[in-house]
């Protein structure tokens, strides 16, 4: 029973090892930092868009 405790014990994860594992492939974190990164960009270019648009209108005011 003690070699089955033992097998148990050095089978088990290091809870500040587990931490660690957890911390360098926290998938979530980097894609929510992508998905931040990505939507920053379209709104970006969204703004960039929209300047255009209101920049035509303008010129297309001032021929007629």
């Amino acid at each position: 029973m003690d070699d089955l405790n033992s097998h148990i014990q050095d089978a088990k994860t290091d809870e500040t090892e587990l931490k660690q594992v957890l911390k360098k492939y926290d998938l979530d974190e980097e894609l929510a930092l992508e998905f931040s990164e990505i939507d920053k960009a379209f709104r970006q270019l969204e703004i960039k868009y929209q300047s255009l648009i209101n920049t035509r209108r303008f010129f297309n005011n001032g021929k007629n």
